[in-house]
């Protein structure tokens, strides 16, 4: 355990991660919610950091788009003018059978874009969208052609052919494409305040009912288990929330008729069948049964939610976060033999993070194990290496909404970054660059009163029920500032890779060391009394470089200072040894700190662009066979 720094107890604390106690949380009224977030428009990223600057760059990418050709497919297929649109391209175009998804996820992006900037100029484009969505729905209502409430961007066709096995690419996942649109729609509804949008939703989710109820369970089944054809994306989460708006018991109804039991039935179980199962295909379906969870009590969603994460973070991982190698999980505990150029899917990341967000917001504390009772912070320690070394990693330095498709670990890799494709990882980049403060502060409701939680060191300040600043310096010096007089406790997660030396203190709004007790418990390191205007939490968290043994293959590791993996710029094919921490030496640069041994340059993950990388080193281990 770390030395005291100062002889006054109160005001400063060495830190031990390896002596963490638990703690109970008192869960809110339907015993299910343990923690809740903040309003999106309430938490702003503080400018001059890397997050600010991709959030801004997708911002305007966004507004350059012509909202016309966003609806083209749908006013094409319901029989309306197009406008003079160009069509889309990639997996919108014409002759391609996922038409519309793109629209959804632009919508989410420019909800999402409008709640965490304030920009006025994105909710006007976005209501211009659902209006003309509206208009859509009711031209395919007048063809008489589809039943009521329909609404994509083709005909109900592709629909009919799944209900009687059409495989992949005959068509192409037909309730994913709706689930995008749908989840859009929710967003511009409860992001950016478009009502128009529920009376498009509300029918479509009864036409979704109608026409699965009417299928067996036999059907349904095998229809879900077929590989892309029947991807729905994350249709049971989104049916969830829209029944939390209408109440209506067929759209919850609805919800369960997704249900994946070849899936579900191996996650109840505690199973890892994962292998050759498409990654992105069966994340959403989990993070349905944590919506189910939530909605109904059942006890036995939330046990799925909980193994496959665990199962997937524990035993399906590369060092960056991201899993699944061409879009396919493997058997476990062997990603040092997919470091290839397909390694890494950025829509798997996304949705994982959004799991993980999930499952943070219900997760116990445990009961006196020490082992479970840091779970919560274990959940945020994922969250943050994906996060900052996957996400951030995967969106292009331009104002162009490139995103990469896959994040390649092969030796001597350079990223893609796609633009025009319109593919599904481009599609969720759009939404991802407004989600980087979606984690950064939580609440909860405990015996002694409320408790404002900082799970994340990214640059940001918080409004509404309280109002703090969060600081975080390349030298690793976490600070949170309270803005006003605060009502909550505060507690700070002191990150996995800080290893027990980090060291805190509490000033006055001088500057001057105050009065302030703190302990540790869980990962988290809490401040025993409120903070008043101007206190602040400063802690110092190393910043010294390490190397990660892959714990599948001692042959293979990755460096990693504080947050940041570091890559080596090589465009070597083969891999190269990993050098010793001790002798990079530091190099200042316009982006932030770069190193070199004398020979490469090794760059924090977020400041690779166009260069060709290693991540992964040779260690100087054998692995054992």
């Amino acid at each position: 355990m770390n030395t005291q720094r100062s002889e006054d107890k109160n005001r400063e604390v060495s830190i031990d991660m390896d002596t963490v106690a638990a703690f109970q949380i008192s869960p809110d009224e339907n015993g299910r919610i343990k923690r809740h977030y903040p309003k999106l428009c309430e938490v702003r990223l503080k400018p001059g950091t890397p997050f600010y600057d991709r959030q801004q760059e997708m911002r305007e990418f966004l507004l350059s788009q012509d909202p016309d050709s966003m609806l083209y497919n749908f006013r094409k297929a319901s029989g309306l003018p197009t406008m003079g649109a160009e069509p889309m391209t990639g997996w919108d175009a014409d002759e391609c059978k996922l038409k519309g998804h793109t629209t959804g996820h632009y919508m989410s992006g420019l909800a999402l874009s409008y709640a965490a900037t304030g920009d006025e100029t994105a909710r006007e484009r976005l209501s211009y969208i659902v209006g003309g969505l509206a208009e859509c729905q009711e031209a395919f209502a007048r063809t008489g052609k589809t039943a009521p409430g329909f609404l994509s961007g083709y005909s109900e066709e592709q629909f009919d052919l799944l209900e009687v096995y059409t495989r992949y690419p005959e068509i192409w996942a037909p309730y994913y494409t709706l689930d995008k649109i749908m989840s859009g729609l929710l967003d511009a509804y409860e992001l950016a305040g478009v009502e128009k949008a529920l009376d498009i939703l509300e029918p479509l989710g009864d036409w979704v009912y109608a026409r699965l109820s009417r299928l067996s369970d036999e059907q349904r089944t095998r229809m879900w288990s077929m590989y892309i054809a029947g991807e729905y994306g994350a249709m049971i989460g989104t049916m969830v929330r829209l029944h939390r708006i209408t109440g209506k018991a067929e759209h919850l109804a609805a919800a369960r008729l997704f249900e994946n039991e070849n899936l579900f039935g191996q996650m109840a179980g505690g199973r890892d069948e994962l292998d050759t199962m498409h990654a992105n295909q069966h994340i959403p379906q989990i993070m349905g049964a944590a919506e189910l969870y939530l909605e109904t009590g059942d006890t036995r969603y939330r046990d799925i939610t909980e193994n496959f994460h665990r199962i997937v973070t524990q035993h399906h991982c590369y060092a960056i976060g991201g899993t699944g190698e061409e879009e396919r999980f493997h058997a476990a505990d062997t990603e040092c033999e997919y470091l290839t150029e397909k390694s890494a899917e950025s829509c798997a990341s996304y949705n994982m993070l959004r799991l993980t967000s999930q499952l943070f917001a219900i997760a116990d504390n445990g009961t006196g194990d020490a082992e479970d009772s840091a779970y919560p912070a274990s959940l945020m320690d994922y969250y943050e290496n994906t996060l900052f070394n996957h996400i951030m990693m995967s969106s292009s330095h331009e104002h162009d909404g490139g995103t990469t498709y896959f994040m390649p670990l092969a030796p001597g890799s350079t990223k893609y970054y796609e633009r025009e494709e319109n593919s599904c990882c481009h599609g969720t980049g759009m939404e991802s660059r407004f989600r980087y403060m979606t984690q950064i502060f939580s609440y909860e409701d405990r015996d002694t009163g409320c408790m404002l939680r900082i799970n994340l060191p990214v640059p940001s300040k918080l409004a509404g029920e309280e109002r703090v600043t969060v600081g975080f310096s390349e030298e690793g010096v976490l600070t949170v500032r309270a803005d006003a007089d605060m009502k909550s406790r505060l507690a700070v997660r002191i990150p996995d890779w800080a290893g027990g030396e980090a060291y805190a203190a509490i000033t006055a709004a001088d500057g001057k060391a105050s009065e302030g007790k703190m302990h540790m418990q869980g990962g988290y390191l809490y401040i025993d009394e409120v903070l008043r205007e101007g206190e602040a939490v400063r802690i110092e968290l190393p910043m010294k470089i390490v190397r990660n043994t892959a714990d599948s293959d001692q042959g293979f590791c990755t460096l990693k200072r504080g947050p940041y993996m570091l890559a080596a710029v090589s465009d070597s094919s083969e891999f190269i040894e990993a050098p010793d921490p001790g002798m990079l030496t530091p190099v200042r640069s316009v982006g932030g700190t770069v190193f070199t041994d004398g020979r490469l340059t090794y760059l924090p993950l977020y400041m690779i662009d166009h260069e060709h990388y290693h991540i992964y080193f040779r260690s100087g281990h054998v692995q054992s066979s």
